[in-house]
């Protein structure tokens, strides 16, 4: 059914096509610009998505490729290890199977790498929000007590611990070094990183002025905008555990009717 009803939906298409030659031009025209430009815009953004987790997650770049490609290696010739190991043993494995799990396995081996830097690169990620929010807080109650700028957010970065405060301390000390904005490095932090959150900030910061009680008026909106936001993800992934944590109580409830019923059942088909 289903392919009779893509083939029908083919034909109509291509009819449609022959029918109207001035459409089909004008799509083929369309498609021959949106398409590269479709293509370039989703290459961009893995490029860049693929260089701010590498710099995220503090590796490089010829360690990923040597890493890929062990996992490929290893992918491909560990169903070939399998089969022969089963051959030794006594049975004869499908060739063609052992070839499929081999191609599988390859690709999966390639991409796993791909898959632990992402993960690892979002740990990273919500880690350094959490920090940062912390960080805002202590700028805005030194700001609050009479410190200047530079000196409130030195002594917020130099508070905490950890591989974000740290991050914090070298771009605030770049800043001082080259004598510039410690927001515009903050700024610069947020675009290596691909930390909207901090991009944000710095900018609405360096919209605020030099004045003291406008920058705390922002900070403030905006470190309670990032707590509210972080308290949303917080609860939805709460949300999602609890909803998980519900499947295995109804896989026990049906394995627990099935071997009620089992019993009834076989009785009946024996009798039948």
């Amino acid at each position: 059914m289903i392919a009779v009803f893509t083939a029908g939906l083919c034909i109509g298409f291509g009819l449609v096509m022959l029918t109207l030659p001035t459409m089909t031009q004008r799509c083929r025209t369309r498609l021959e610009v949106s398409l590269p430009q479709a293509q370039e815009k989703l290459r961009q953004r893995t490029v860049d998505r693929h260089r701010t987790d590498l710099a995220l997650t503090e590796r490089v770049a010829q360690d990923m490729v040597v890493q890929k490609l062990v996992g490929g290696l290893i992918g491909c010739f560990l169903p070939i290890a399998c089969g022969a190991l089963i051959t030794t043993i006594g049975a004869s494995p499908t060739t063609s199977l052992v070839w499929l799990g081999s191609v599988v396995c390859g690709l999966l081996g390639f991409m796993l790498p791909d898959r632990i830097l992402r993960s690892t690169a979002q740990r990273r990620r919500k880690s350094f929000l959490h920090a940062f929010s912390s960080f805002l807080d202590l700028t805005n109650v030194l700001l609050a007590g009479g410190a200047g700028t530079e000196t409130a957010l030195l002594a917020a970065a130099d508070a905490g611990d950890g591989w974000a405060f740290e991050q914090l301390r070298n771009a605030l000390v770049r800043a001082r070094s080259s004598h510039h904005s410690p927001w515009v490095e903050l700024a610069a932090l947020g675009e290596r990183f691909n930390l909207t959150q901090v991009i944000e900030v710095a900018g609405s910061v360096q919209l605020a002025g030099e004045h003291g009680a406008r920058i705390r008026s922002s900070l403030s909106a905006k470190a309670e905008s990032l707590r509210h936001r972080q308290m949303s993800e917080i609860e939805a992934a709460a949300n999602s555990s609890t909803e998980r944590m519900g499947m295995p109580m109804v896989l026990l409830f049906l394995a627990f009717i099935v071997l009620i019923g089992y019993p009834a059942v076989t009785l009946i088909v024996g009798g039948l």
